[in-house]
Protein backbone atom coordinates (compact mmCIF):
# COMPACT_ATOMS: atom_id res chain seq x y z
CA UNK A 1 0.00 0.00 0.00
CA UNK A 2 1.35 3.42 -0.95
CA UNK A 3 0.37 6.70 0.71
CA UNK A 4 1.55 10.11 -0.51
CA UNK A 5 1.24 13.30 1.57
CA UNK A 6 2.20 16.86 0.66
CA UNK A 7 3.44 19.43 3.19
CA UNK A 8 4.46 23.08 2.95
CA UNK A 9 8.24 23.48 3.60
CA UNK A 10 7.73 26.86 5.26
CA UNK A 11 4.77 26.38 7.65
CA UNK A 12 4.67 22.53 7.74
CA UNK A 13 0.93 22.26 7.11
CA UNK A 14 -0.49 19.38 5.09
CA UNK A 15 -1.62 20.34 1.58
CA UNK A 16 -3.69 18.80 -1.18
CA UNK A 17 -1.68 17.56 -4.17
CA UNK A 18 -2.90 20.40 -6.42
CA UNK A 19 -2.40 23.30 -3.95
CA UNK A 20 0.21 25.79 -5.24
CA UNK A 21 1.08 28.12 -3.54
CA UNK A 22 0.37 27.23 0.12
CA UNK A 23 -2.98 28.81 1.10
CA UNK A 24 -1.64 29.46 4.63
CA UNK A 25 1.75 31.15 4.01
CA UNK A 26 2.03 31.59 0.21
CA UNK A 27 5.16 29.42 -0.20
CA UNK A 28 5.55 27.23 -3.30
CA UNK A 29 8.13 24.92 -1.71
CA UNK A 30 6.81 21.50 -0.72
CA UNK A 31 7.86 18.34 1.04
CA UNK A 32 6.45 15.11 -0.36
CA UNK A 33 6.32 12.11 1.96
CA UNK A 34 5.78 8.70 0.43
CA UNK A 35 5.08 5.69 2.66
CA UNK A 36 5.17 2.15 1.35
CA UNK A 37 3.72 -0.62 3.46
CA UNK A 38 3.92 -4.26 2.49
CA UNK A 39 3.17 -7.37 4.43
CA UNK A 40 4.32 -10.90 3.95
CA UNK A 41 2.38 -13.72 5.53
CA UNK A 42 4.23 -16.95 6.07
CA UNK A 43 2.10 -20.00 6.64
CA UNK A 44 3.37 -23.46 7.24
CA UNK A 45 2.05 -26.91 7.93
CA UNK A 46 3.35 -30.32 8.86
CA UNK A 47 2.23 -33.72 7.67
CA UNK A 48 3.89 -36.79 9.15
CA UNK A 49 3.11 -40.50 8.92
CA UNK A 50 4.63 -43.34 10.86
CA UNK A 51 4.74 -46.75 9.18
CA UNK A 52 5.70 -50.19 10.39
CA UNK A 53 8.31 -52.18 8.58
CA UNK A 54 6.74 -54.63 6.16
CA UNK A 55 3.33 -52.87 6.10
CA UNK A 56 2.09 -50.49 3.41
CA UNK A 57 -0.31 -48.42 5.50
CA UNK A 58 0.58 -45.96 8.25
CA UNK A 59 -0.11 -46.56 11.94
CA UNK A 60 0.01 -42.89 13.01
CA UNK A 61 -0.60 -39.66 11.16
CA UNK A 62 -0.23 -36.09 12.38
CA UNK A 63 -1.33 -33.04 10.41
CA UNK A 64 -0.76 -29.61 11.92
CA UNK A 65 -0.65 -26.00 10.72
CA UNK A 66 -2.36 -23.66 8.27
CA UNK A 67 -4.53 -25.03 5.48
CA UNK A 68 -6.82 -23.37 2.94
CA UNK A 69 -10.47 -23.83 3.86
CA UNK A 70 -12.90 -25.85 1.77
CA UNK A 71 -15.47 -23.10 2.45
CA UNK A 72 -13.81 -19.89 1.16
CA UNK A 73 -16.89 -17.82 2.06
CA UNK A 74 -16.80 -18.71 5.77
CA UNK A 75 -13.02 -18.90 6.20
CA UNK A 76 -11.36 -16.81 3.45
CA UNK A 77 -7.99 -16.70 5.24
CA UNK A 78 -7.90 -20.44 5.86
CA UNK A 79 -7.89 -22.53 9.02
CA UNK A 80 -5.45 -23.83 11.61
CA UNK A 81 -5.78 -27.58 11.84
CA UNK A 82 -4.43 -30.33 14.03
CA UNK A 83 -5.38 -33.93 13.29
CA UNK A 84 -4.04 -37.04 14.99
CA UNK A 85 -4.89 -40.52 13.75
CA UNK A 86 -3.51 -43.39 15.83
CA UNK A 87 -4.56 -46.82 14.56
CA UNK A 88 -2.80 -48.71 17.36
CA UNK A 89 -4.64 -46.81 20.10
CA UNK A 90 -7.89 -46.50 18.08
CA UNK A 91 -7.88 -42.70 18.39
CA UNK A 92 -9.08 -39.91 16.10
CA UNK A 93 -8.64 -36.29 17.15
CA UNK A 94 -9.21 -33.18 15.07
CA UNK A 95 -9.40 -29.49 15.98
CA UNK A 96 -10.03 -26.80 13.36
CA UNK A 97 -9.84 -23.09 14.14
CA UNK A 98 -10.63 -20.06 11.93
CA UNK A 99 -7.40 -18.09 11.35
CA UNK A 100 -9.06 -14.67 11.28
CA UNK A 101 -11.40 -14.95 14.28
CA UNK A 102 -9.69 -17.66 16.31
CA UNK A 103 -13.05 -19.38 16.74
CA UNK A 104 -13.00 -23.18 16.98
CA UNK A 105 -14.93 -24.55 14.01
CA UNK A 106 -14.61 -28.25 14.81
CA UNK A 107 -13.35 -30.23 17.81
CA UNK A 108 -13.61 -34.02 17.66
CA UNK A 109 -12.14 -36.66 19.96
CA UNK A 110 -13.44 -40.18 19.35
CA UNK A 111 -12.33 -43.74 18.76
CA UNK A 112 -11.07 -44.17 15.20
CA UNK A 113 -13.32 -47.22 14.79
CA UNK A 114 -16.38 -44.95 15.26
CA UNK A 115 -15.15 -42.11 13.03
CA UNK A 116 -16.81 -41.65 9.63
Amino acid sequence: MISIKYFCQECGRELESDQKPCPFCGSVNRDIKVALKEGIVIRENLKARQKRKGFRQFIREIIQGWFPSRDKMKHPEGVEKIRIIDKEKDRYQEKIKDVKTGKIVRDIKEPLSQHK
